[in-house]
């Protein structure tokens, strides 16, 4: 079990769902942000293991209730942000590729 911590600033949003796992070389978290297109999605990264996740819907009275949101993932491990990367499907999943930082031999 990993020890990744999920924290929401400001309202929560509980319908945003995050699941990381933990693969030899990398972090890989996925969000499930149904409602939201790519250009209403933004994601930070910091060396030290978090990530900065904020959603805000160009509409905000829409259909589906899907609200602004920004959630913290703190990952257990340090990173390499520089290589850090996401993709969103049409669908609303967000798929986050996080590297670990490469030790100097």
């Amino acid at each position: 079990m990993l020890d990744v911590q999920v924290d929401d600033v400001g309202p929560p949003a509980d319908w945003v769902k995050i699941n990381v796992r933990a693969t030899n070389d990398s972090f890989e978290v996925y969000a499930l942000v149904p409602g939201l297109s790519l250009d209403e999605v933004r994601f930070q990264s910091d060396p030290a293991g978090r990530l900065i996740s904020t959603g805000k819907p160009n509409q905000l009275d829409n259909f589906w209730g899907v609200t602004s949101f920004k959630k913290v993932v703190t990952l257990p491990a340090r990173i390499d942000q520089l290589q850090t990367h996401a993709d969103l499907t049409l669908h609303g999943c967000l798929h986050v590729h996080v590297p670990f930082v490469q030790q100097n031999l």
